[in-house]
């Protein structure tokens, strides 16, 4: 019998994505001499001040791509501004780092191919889909070769089960696009007719020959195959410019969350400079649609959608429900329930725990379409699959029971709020697994520290929630920092701070800045009041995940055999009886 493996699996993380948005957006290389690799950025690609190099090419969007305008100088040398928790445009998963997370017990990453069409034609170096993914699949390759006495690419789960038992990271390639359906076809022809039945078993071949063997159908945007879940009014203007319409969406009691009201100045500027850029309007009728209610897509999974998911299935692909409108979600959890078929959400947060439109005045922070609701959580672990809830959480509700104090915003102790939420479905649900979803590289902030005067970031800019800032501060003074001593939780290795040239980082003021203090942050875990046993599962989550791999490597096999089977069964048409 085969013996499980142990240590945490971490289901979403780009560690190609260098290559993603035209190559121009992320600053930094995942390997390479670290003063080449992780270079000052005012030199390539942000120019002086993270301004951009003014010029042909030069994008207004550089201006607030971290959040405010610009950002100081940072890079090889001091590292002082880079790495950082709130970074959304610089290399997090540098392979010097990504080491030390392994040595810190992480045994299984999902590094996923990731694009952004209109990001990367506003960088000035459009790049489609497909050329995007095939290029960091292919580097992806390089990556885990050049590192192969740790590390390796696995292509079936028995391959990432002999490459842990080994000793190595196994490294499992995702794909998560908008237009997954234009793969190896034409995106603008699709807006005038459908995708055809018959080109969906060559994109599913070509992603397979290349190595993918976990994808994420929807991402941002609607497609062929359903409708993404609204939560951000700049993914309307994406899906405007891939789909050429705006989001249709309908009313929903239990989100907060609303299309074209409460917008932030990063959003203001967003639609103002795409209205100037394409000479589109941004719908104004929003706040007139279901009010009172939050706004959730009206498209589900669609025909074709149906058809590709059921080709995939036959051919053991991993399938991931992040992204999906709240239909398409539920619709595609009732076709895997049909088939037995295994599903994951590799980096979720939970609808339960979002705050109400009275709580909070930052969108982002609202319960929302993207947020699984417990039904779909129970639903998931049911099948088999694994939750992993996003390492960045904003701000949530205390989850009811918590051995956490959730008295520090945007930190580790709010990811505890959510990790718990997870461990009680899978209490009672008795099955499946909970990981984590770091999202490094894929434009989105990590938790920030609870020392320092970035201790309860997810306060900021919060004008109902701001004034408890200074009372949360206060209440991670008076209590002990992490202590850097003794050993990485549940290995041998010496517990020291991580370092790059002169910078030293202290996970207490640092928070998590970068892949490699993934240790820090679950020592701090630990430090703030998880117990061993509620630790666990996800030191079992790469046991849980092989699993789950295993069985949609099973049922792929049994539904292709079934169909072959019922080919093969004679048909004789029926004749009435003689007399």
């Amino acid at each position: 019998m085969t013996s499980p493996v142990f240590g945490f699996a971490d289901l979403h993380c780009h560690m190609m994505a260098h290559l993603g948005f035209g190559g121009h957006l992320l600053a930094g290389f995942p390997d390479g001499d670290i003063e080449r690799a992780l270079a000052r950025c005012d030199v390539f690609p942000h120019g002086a001040w993270g301004l951009g190099n003014f010029g042909r090419g030069w994008s207004m969007v550089q201006l607030f791509i971290e959040g405010g305008l610009g950002h100081g100088p940072c890079g090889h040398g001091t590292y002082a501004n880079w790495p950082t928790f709130a970074t959304l445009a610089h290399q997090q998963v540098f392979v010097d780092w990504l080491k030390r997370a392994h040595d810190g017990g992480l045994r299984l990453s999902c590094s996923v191919a990731v694009n952004n069409e209109l990001l990367a034609e506003q960088f000035g170096h459009p790049d489609k889909d497909e050329s995007s993914i095939e290029k960091q699949m292919r580097e992806l390759r390089r990556f885990t070769e050049r590192h192969s006495d740790w590390m390796g690419l696995a292509l079936s789960a028995s391959q990432a089960r002999q490459l842990i038992a080994s000793g190595k990271l196994a490294v499992v390639a995702g794909v998560e696009v908008d237009s997954l359906d234009s793969i190896l076809g034409d995106r603008s022809a699709l807006n005038r007719q459908p995708l055809s039945l018959e080109q969906l078993p060559r994109i599913l071949r070509w992603l397979r020959d290349l190595g993918f063997r976990m994808m994420t159908p929807l991402h941002l945007a609607n497609n062929s195959f359903g409708g993404a879940a609204v939560y951000d009014d700049k993914f309307n203007l994406l899906n405007h410019f891939l789909r050429g319409r705006y989001f249709d969406v309908r009313g929903d009691p239990s989100v907060g969350f609303r299309l074209g009201q409460d917008l932030d100045t990063q959003n203001k500027a967003a639609i103002v400079f795409y209205e100037l850029m394409k000479r589109a309007h941004y719908p104004k009728g929003y706040a007139l649609n279901a009010p009172g209610q939050g706004h959730v897509n009206q498209l589900g999974l669609t025909p074709t959608g149906e058809a590709f998911l059921r080709a995939a299935m036959h051919q053991g692909f991993i399938l991931d429900v992040e992204h999906m409108s709240e239909r398409c979600t539920d619709e595609v959890l009732s076709l895997a329930e049909q088939t037995n078929y295994p599903v994951l959400a590799s980096h979720c947060a939970f609808r339960e725990q979002g705050l109400s439109v009275q709580e909070t005045s930052r969108k982002a922070k609202r319960a929302s379409e993207y947020m699984k609701t417990r039904a779909q959580a129970r639903r998931i672990l049911a099948l088999g699959g694994l939750l992993a809830p996003i390492t960045h959480q904003h701000e949530l509700k205390d989850f009811p029971g918590s051995t956490v104090e959730n008295d520090c915003a945007g930190s580790s102790k709010t990811w505890a709020q959510s990790y718990q939420y997870a461990l009680s479905v899978l209490r009672e649900v008795g099955r499946g697994g909970v990981a984590m979803g770091t999202d490094f590289n894929g434009l989105n902030q990590q938790p920030g520290p609870r020392y320092g005067e970035n201790a309860a970031f997810g306060l900021r800019d919060d004008a109902l929630r701001i004034k408890r800032r200074p009372v949360q501060q206060m209440l991670q003074r008076n209590k002990p920092p992490l202590p850097y001593s003794g050993t990485m939780y549940r290995t041998d290795v010496p517990f020291v701070k991580s370092r790059a040239n002169t910078r030293e980082f202290d996970f207490n003021t640092d928070g998590l800045a970068h892949i490699g203090l993934l240790p820090d942050f679950i020592r701090d875990l630990v430090h703030v009041g998880l117990t061993d046993a509620q630790l666990d599962p996800l030191f079992s989550s790469a046991e849980a995940f092989l699993q789950m791999w295993e069985a949609c490597e099973s049922r792929g096999a049994a539904l292709t055999a079934g169909e072959l089977m019922d080919a093969a069964i004679p048909r004789f048409p029926l004749t009435p009886r003689d007399g």
